[in-house]
Parts: structure tokens; C-alpha cells; sequence
């Protein structure tokens, strides 16, 4: 009995040792990928802002190490969370600190990350005339609305759909930045998102369809109606996303886009991911019930969004969807 009980005992321990051997390894390639990833943010013509609501102090800490040990270009002021009306900052202070980032010398404008804000800065900047050089703004969410305004006022900036510093830890960090690091670096002229799927019997046929891109978060863009930054759908191929949404809130945001005439031109409509929505199969019924009531090509992916993936999408760029991808090119 115990020769059996010893036998079973070093037979279970030699195969826990390659299990725990797996485990390290992906360990050490997560922390290697990660630590690439922030050797090439640190050597771009960056800096950061916060548009929107501020990070926490645990947060903010690691990314002031992470500044600090990769010479990421992240100006204390990014890092400030006064949580005024849910918002980093004053209205004037955060509006101060994004015309100081847009007349600096970097050419890359960085949002620290979204929550709340962002369109109330807007009014006071709709005001004062266009920066002279234009610059690259990266960010997501509630960023939405600075996105719109700058891609449709300013067109000659370059605005990108895509990750905030925030999700820069080991535990939220994949498939947010390697595409998005290709582009800032001017690495390539075009990328393909895959998983695009249709929706509608519009989006079946298997030909292709071009257009620009605009769009983001659905309740930044049904807040935009009838505002000076009210978005401009007419030819373009239009993503949406959003989180924490019921899936009968997503439909009534969207009957309301419909009603407001944002889908009368639009060449596509593309759903991304709705994070926290609830059951996906409940979920997956009001998105599929609504893109029956459209008479354009719908198709659903989860590659943006607030979850796992999110693949930039860059603002005015001629998209093509094609084979069940997306092609976007930047040039």
C-alpha cells in the first residue's frame, strides 16, 4: 500500500512539473511582450492628457514606474483625479492641459483614459480657432466626443479609435496595442480586422463595401445629436460599441440614431463589442431585431470595444469590408 501510494504520488508530481514549467513560461512571454510594448511607447513623440475622469492613486502610481522606467512621456497633470462632477478636473483646467498638448512639440496626443467629461470641453474649444499643426489623438469611450468633433472639424488631424494609457498593466494589455503601436509608428499603410460578420440579410451577399470610418460609443454618439460636434454619418461606414448597456437600452439608443436620420446614407453599421451587457444570447436578439429594420448592410464583431480585443479604427479612413474582415487603409 504505501509502495502504491508513493508510486501514485511521484507519478502525479512529474506531470504538475511541466504544468507549472507552462505556466512560468507564459509568465515570462506575457512580461516580455508587455515590457516591449512599453519600450516602443516610450520612444514616441507623445504625451498624455485627461479628457475625461482621472485614474486612482494605485493606478497612477504604476504609471508614473512605468513612465519612469520606459521614458513614456506622461506629464503629471495627466495624472491628477480632483473627481469634479466625475471628471479629472475643471472644465477649464483639462481644457487648458489638451491646448498645451496640442501646442507642444509631440505629435502624438494620448488619452489617459475615458468615464466622464469629454463633451463638456467642447463648447469652450469649438471656439477658439484650429491648433496650426495638426497631431494624432488616440483614445476611446467617452472620448467619443472629442473624437467626433476633431475628425469632422479639424480633418486634417489624424483620430483614432483605440486603447487608453490606462489599460497599459499585464492584465488588460493584450490586443489593445500592437496594430495601434504599428500606426503611431508609421509602420504600415493598411490592416485587416477579421471576425466581421453579418447581421442582416443587406450584409449576405458576398460583395464588398467602402466607405469612411466614423463612430464609438453609442451613448456619446446619440448624445451628439443637435450639438455642434453631432455626428456625420452620410457615406461613411459606421462602429459603435459600448458598456454596462442593457441590450433594450442599446436598441432604444439606436432606434433613436434611425429616427434622427443617421442611417439613411450610411454605406454599413458595424457593432462591436457591448461589454457587460448581460446574456449574450439576449443580447445578440435585440442587435439582430434591429438590424432587421434597416435597410443597410449590418454586421457584428467582437474585436472593439471595452473587452478583450479592441483594434483601432482611424477616423475618416476608407474602409472596405470584404470576406468576412474589415480592410482599413491609412494612406
Amino acid at each position: 500500500m504505501n509502495f502504491l501510494y508513493f508510486f501514485l504520488f511521484f507519478c502525479l508530481g512529474c506531470t504538475e512539473v511541466p504544468k507549472k514549467e507552462r505556466e512560468l513560461t507564459s509568465l515570462k512571454e506575457n512580461a516580455t511582450e508587455f515590457q516591449e510594448i512599453c519600450r516602443r511607447i516610450g520612444k514616441l513623440d507623445m504625451t498624455a492628457v485627461a479628457l475625461s475622469s482621472g485614474i486612482s492613486e494605485s493606478t497612477a502610481n504604476r504609471i508614473r514606474d512605468l513612465s519612469e522606467e520606459f521614458g513614456i512621456n506622461i506629464p503629471g497633470e495627466a495624472l491628477v483625479n480632483k473627481r469634479i462632477f466625475a471628471a479629472a478636473d475643471t472644465d477649464d483646467h483639462r481644457l487648458d492641459c489638451f491646448l498645451d498638448a496640442c501646442n507642444s512639440k509631440q505629435k502624438i496626443i494620448w488619452v489617459i483614459r475615458g468615464g466622464y467629461g469629454a463633451a463638456r470641453v467642447i463648447a469652450p474649444l469649438s471656439c477658439l480657432p484650429k491648433p496650426k499643426v495638426s497631431k494624432t489623438l488616440v483614445g476611446f469611450s467617452d472620448i467619443t466626443a472629442m473624437n467626433l468633433f476633431i475628425s469632422q472639424k479639424w480633418p486634417s488631424w489624424r483620430v483614432i479609435h483605440a486603447t487608453v494609457l490606462v489599460f497599459l498593466n499585464k492584465n488588460s494589455f493584450k490586443n489593445k496595442f500592437e496594430t495601434l503601436l504599428d500606426i503611431l509608428e508609421g509602420k504600415i499603410d493598411s490592416y485587416e480586422i477579421n471576425g466581421i460578420y453579418p447581421l442582416n440579410d443587406k450584409a449576405m451577399p458576398q460583395k464588398s463595401i467602402t466607405g469612411k470610418l466614423t463612430g464609438g460609443n453609442l451613448s456619446i454618439i446619440q448624445t451628439s445629436i443637435k450639438t455642434a460636434w453631432e455626428i456625420q454619418t452620410e457615406g461613411k461606414i459606421l462602429f459603435v460599441e459600448d458598456n454596462y448597456e442593457a441590450p433594450e437600452r442599446i436598441y432604444r439608443a439606436m432606434y433613436h440614431l434611425r429616427e434622427a436620420g443617421k442611417f439613411a446614407k450610411v454605406k454599413a453599421l458595424v457593432f462591436g463589442h457591448f461589454y457587460g451587457a448581460g446574456d449574450p444570447k439576449r443580447l445578440r436578439l435585440f442587435l439582430k431585431g434591429f438590424a432587421q429594420t434597416l435597410n443597410i448592410p449590418v454586421f457584428v464583431t467582437d474585436k472593439f470595444g471595452h473587452g478583450v480585443f479592441n483594434e483601432p479604427l482611424v477616423y475618416n479612413a476608407e474602409a472596405e469590408i470584404h470576406d468576412n474582415k474589415m480592410t482599413v487603409r491609412l494612406k
